[in-house]
């Protein structure tokens, strides 16, 4: 982990060292610093029917830009984001929660409008169609370095006026950490890194084969975005980018469901109740058969995606004083 993260330490100032000193001849070179404002969309094992609405959060950047052409620019980005998913609706969670510490609720109340109980069997008899039984559901934290390449089009005019637009594409890699969270039911525990825990039995070599994912990862961020100028100094831009992952457990869900009592003996008993959380949803319904998925079986790893405006300012080369 320590090597991954210096490496990319590494690569990430030499980068800039790159983009600072630039190609001496390059005729169009200036360079813009600015801020970026962003909303933030997870896509993953966790996603839901309304995903695009539910899992909207925000995050907040900054850049550097240097041109090297007339359509040709390197840019780097830090950017700090929160993602969030679940597979089920908040207000379904809620209720949920509401009746883990209060059972009455299972059985009366808003809650019975997505379950028919049988209260002499003691079974549930019908569940209503948009319940996701798995019950899963995540947030994290995440920094981002990126450094892009961007193609930007022919500039266009804007009303008629003397402001400019052009659109443009941008591709290259970042490095980004993670850190996917899990909230307890009965509200004892908070927020609960859910790595440290190992829901899906990662790293416990004693009992399963499933290997350990690392926090930091390397992605590719891909998207498109539009920059008009709104005075000499002043560069306003509206961009789409979605990261393509090489991990399928940014949102901690990707294998399948393991022994809750093992994990319970290695991390404690309260860890256990993160691995199979469907009867917190209801205690009359079954648990999860071990073995059985927990993640999506179509192979595809998780993305998220930035959407968002930045702000630039322009710094050009007769700007800077001659030493």
């Amino acid at each position: 982990m320590k090597i991954l993260r210096l490496s990319a330490f590494g690569i990430m100032f030499c980068l800039l060292g790159f983009l600072g000193i630039g190609i001496k001849d390059a005729s169009a070179q200036y360079r813009e610093f600015g801020v970026n404002l962003f909303s933030t969309h997870y896509f993953g094992d966790l996603t839901h029917a309304n995903n695009f609405y539910y899992s909207t959060r925000g995050g907040v950047g900054a850049h550097f830009r240097r041109h090297l052409t007339k359509n040709i620019s390197l840019r780097a980005d830090v950017n700090f984001a929160m993602l969030s998913g679940a597979d089920n609706s908040p207000r379904l969670r809620k209720l949920s929660e509401e009746a883990f510490n209060d059972t009455s609720r299972y059985f009366k109340g808003p809650l019975t409008e997505y379950f028919q109980v049988d209260t002499i069997s003691r079974t549930v008899t019908a569940v209503r169609g948009d319940v996701n039984l798995r019950n899963l559901s995540f947030r994290s934290l995440l920094s981002e370095f990126s450094v892009v390449a961007e193609y930007k089009f022919g500039e266009f005019m804007i009303n008629s006026s003397v402001t400019r637009a052009n659109f443009y594409l941008f591709g290259g890699f970042n490095v980004y950490n993670f850190n996917s969270q899990g909230k307890s039911a009965n509200n004892t525990l908070g927020w609960v890194s859910l790595k440290d825990i190992t829901t899906e039995g990662q790293g416990l070599e004693n009992y399963y084969v499933t290997k350990e994912f690392r926090s930091t990862q390397i992605g590719i961020p891909l998207g498109i975005g539009v920059r008009w100028t709104v005075d000499k100094y002043t560069r306003f831009a509206a961009e789409a980018g979605y990261r393509i992952l090489f991990t399928d457990y940014l949102d901690d869900v990707s294998g399948n469901y393991v022994n809750p009592d093992v994990i319970g003996s290695v991390h404690g008993q309260q860890a256990a109740e993160f691995v199979d959380r469907t009867r917190q949803l209801h205690p009359w319904l079954k648990p999860n058969t071990l073995g059985s998925a927990r993640g999506n079986t179509n192979g595809l790893n998780d993305g998220y995606m930035f959407i968002g405006l930045s702000i630039s300012r322009v710094i050009y080369p007769n700007d800077c004083p001659r030493l």
